[in-house]
């Protein structure tokens, strides 16, 4: 009997490979001779020849298990037959159930009744039978496919599922076909197709269309792109997705990857042919060919060593609202690239790197366009190029350590200012604790910088060159003294901070011409750095101190409270930054910051008060407070500083993300950006989020004013449509 139940077993264990899964395919059928252990309640003899096993029956080998109400085996027909709540465990990651299952003794075919077993990604697939077949192909009959939960009682229906007829899993070609298929959305058909196919989720990466996207809009009207992935290699795919647009001509989209044993290039574009468009799809001036292309790409060369590009175009009219008109993203994708643009500016870059523990040395050329109205790409610099290396020496110990830098910099216009300089540089730092723990960072720094300026305008339409060189140097020390107190409920950091600088003068300081140094964010970490300027070109002469007191409470479980003020003295020396800056005055601005982390409530602030009458002169405040059914999130931004009204004017900006959940699968959302300076907003989305173990779906009323006339405000309803393991349907994606 043990070498009858042998062969018995082993044809129960292969029907797991009933299962739509390329991989319970690829599984081999258990050896004839491996042993076999069957437990069940009842072992009797059959009239006319067979067995019959009843009651907890539970046969394992080799890592398989199968379990039943009952087993049947008929020698004389060679069949092999399990009834009553199959499962079968050990042959895919996720069980197998039937109601029944048949196979013969030659493992070569069979049939499952009441067919269900899990699949990757959470999936679920039910069919009334499914039979497999010699070649290994299945076909399953009264199918469906879901990743959603079903109900224990059978009664209701599962969010989503996809249900056929017919589902034939082809082992040979590794394609899945299917007959009068379905598509149903609570409970409820909304697509239907007699046939279609796709490939295997176990083979290869086959060519196919996509997931639709899909909107309305009051600029481009109804719009419907459909993407077709071409995969053209194992390692190298192409998606073409046409759009259209009711109210514009059709455009075409592309995306392009390919990956290398040493890196990948990534590359997205668009094309279209068209008259520039309004916030109503009105279109004025030309038609012309309208394009972007974005992309990127890095490689390595060696253990230390890469290189990579960066690629940001769109055509050369003067369309600047090219991307925003067609809902592109201006931001180019991370791809590792040195060099991040301003906003409303695209970038060009190709580098070299070079990156060690104790080294960074890198080689840059990158070019410049704008799209912003009435900026002349003609005046942007081209960099050819920018070379920088930083050697970090340790030095004898208690010593700290020594930086090497060297930095160079060539920046050519068709019209302006061309720019040349080369620095180098040595600084050095360390640490030393006194006694009663305080802290004392003593620092230096001595730098040399050569300049060659070109095409500087002077009478008419003169120009005029020159060069020169400056030796700057500064020495400071930081001293901090930590004060800790414990108890019960609340332990306490109090660390009063104080820096002195001592800086050469700039004997150049009036001859240059600021490129690197524009822009200056006053905040704690860059109050008390030695060098405060972004880059080469400013230098802060004279004496200054700076100090300040940082507060730290920890309480509660996970609660925590930080706060911080601090300002500059300048003691001698010009003022070299803006007015806006903080740091233009002897005193600065005072510089105050906070945070705090209690529960369910989180707060952040930094700030930036007038010296004289602490007036705000910037403010940044974030704050959030979430429940199981409540989140409310909102950020203030405030800049309007009285030193920068005349320049810019002022800039208040209030963000606000609300959700309310309405019940265990229905949110109510909104978010939107306000600007109180010109009383309107920016941007809004107000709609529903349902959202379930295996689907998300979103519909949103949004409204854009980004306040630029020629492009003006614009009105969407946005569907936003995911089903985990299918895919998703994002017209923003």
């Amino acid at each position: 009997m043990a070498s009858q139940f042998r062969r018995f077993a082993a044809a129960l264990m292969s029907s797991s490979a009933l299962a739509l899964s390329g991989a319970a395919l690829a599984q081999e059928a258990a050896s004839p001779d491996a042993p076999v252990y069957l437990e069940a309640d009842h072992l009797e003899d059959m009239a006319g020849g067979g067995y019959l096993a009843t009651g907890n029956v539970r046969v394992r080998q080799e890592g398989r298990t199968l379990m039943a109400d009952e087993l049947e085996y008929h020698p004389e027909l060679d069949r092999v037959i399990a009834r009553g709540h199959v499962v079968i465990t050990g042959q895919t990651p996720y069980p197998q159930y039937a109601d029944e299952v048949e196979l013969d003794s030659a493992l070569a075919s069979g049939v499952a009744l009441g067919f269900a077993s899990m699949l990757e990604g959470n999936g679920r697939i039910a069919a009334a039978s499914a039979i497999r077949d010699a070649d290994e192909s299945l076909t399953l009959r009264q199918a469906y496919y879901t990743a959603c939960e079903l109900c224990e009682d059978g009664e209701g229906e599962p969010t989503w599922r996809l249900r056929a007829r017919e589902v034939r899993q082809d082992a040979e070609e590794q394609m899945i076909y299917y007959r009068d298929a379905r598509f149903e959305f609570m409970g409820v058909p909304v697509l239907y197709t007699p046939a279609f196919s796709h490939a295997d989720p176990s083979s290869e990466r086959r060519s196919g269309f996509l997931f639709p996207k899909v909107g309305v809009s009051s600029r481009l009207g109804f719009v419907y792109q459909q993407p077709y992935l071409w995969s053209i290699s194992p390692s190298q795919d192409l998606v073409i997705a046409p759009r259209y647009m009711s109210n514009v001509n059709p455009l075409l989209y592309g995306e392009y990857r390919k990956r290398f044993w040493s890196g990948f290039v990534d590359f997205e574009g668009s094309v279209t042919n068209e008259a520039e468009i309004d916030s109503d799809g009105n279109r004025f001036g030309d038609e012309e060919w309208r394009w972007h292309v974005f992309g990127g790409g890095r490689f390595r060369i060696a253990e230390d060593w890469r290189w990579g590009f960066g690629v940001q175009r769109i055509h050369d009219s003067e369309d600047d609202l090219y991307l925003r008109r067609y809902d592109f993203s201006e931001m180019l994708k991370d791809y590792g690239q040195p060099i991040e643009a301003l906003s409303r500016q695209l970038v060009s870059q190709l580098y070299v790197e070079n990156r060690t523990e104790d080294r960074y040395a890198s080689i840059i050329a990158a070019g410049y366009q704008s799209v912003r109205a009435n900026v002349d790409d003609d005046t942007l610099p081209v960099i050819a190029p920018q070379l920088s290396l930083r050697q970090v020496f340790t030095a004898p110990p208690g010593w700290g350590r020594v930086n090497l830098d060297a930095d160079a910099t060539v920046l050519t216009r068709s019209e302006g200012v061309d720019y040349t300089r080369a620095s180098t540089a040595v600084d050095w730092r360390t640490r030393w604790i006194g006694p009663a723990g305080i802290v004392v960072e003593p620092f230096a720094l001595g730098r040399i910088d050569y300049y060659e300026l070109g095409d500087i305008p002077t009478t008419g339409a003169a120009t005029t060159s020159e060069s020169f060189s400056r030796e700057l140097g500064l020495v400071g020390t930081e001293i901090s003294w930590p004060f800790f107190r414990g108890g019960d409920t609340v332990d306490v950091i109090i660390e009063p901070v104080v820096s002195f600088i001592a800086a050469t003068d700039d004997p150049e300081g009036n001859r240059l011409i600021n490129e690197d140094s524009l822009t200056l964010d006053l905040d704690e970490s860059l109050l008390f750095e030695p060098v405060r300027a972004s880059g080469y070109d400013l230098w802060e002469e004279g004496q200054r101190a700076n100090y300040g007191v940082r507060a730290t409470a920890f309480f509660g479980d996970n609660g925590y409270a930080r706060g911080f003020v601090g300002r500059s003295e300048r003691l001698d020396g010009n003022a070299v930054f803006s007015p806006t800056s903080g740091l233009f005055e002897n005193a600065s601005d005072y510089v105050v910051s906070g945070e705090v982390d209690w529960g369910a409530f989180a707060i952040e602030m930094t700030t930036r008060l007038d010296t004289e009458d602490f007036d705000i002169n910037t403010l940044q405040l974030n704050a959030s407070y979430r429940t199981d059914r409540f989140g409310v999130a909102i950020g203030y931004l405030d800049s309007s500083d009285e030193a920068a009204l005349s320049t810019r004017g002022p800039q208040r900006e209030l963000r606000t993300d609300l959700s309310w959940q309405l019940n265990d699968e229905w949110s109510l959302v909104n978010r939107a950006t306000l600007d109180l300076d010109a009383e309107t907003t920016r941007r809004s989305e107000t709609g529903f989020l349902y959202q379930d173990e295996c689907s998300q779906f979103e519909i949103l009323y949004q409204r854009e004013d980004i306040g630029i006339a020629d492009l003006g405000p614009s009105e969407s309803i946005q569907f936003r449509i995911t089903l985990f393991t299918l895919g998703s349907l994002d017209p923003d994606s």
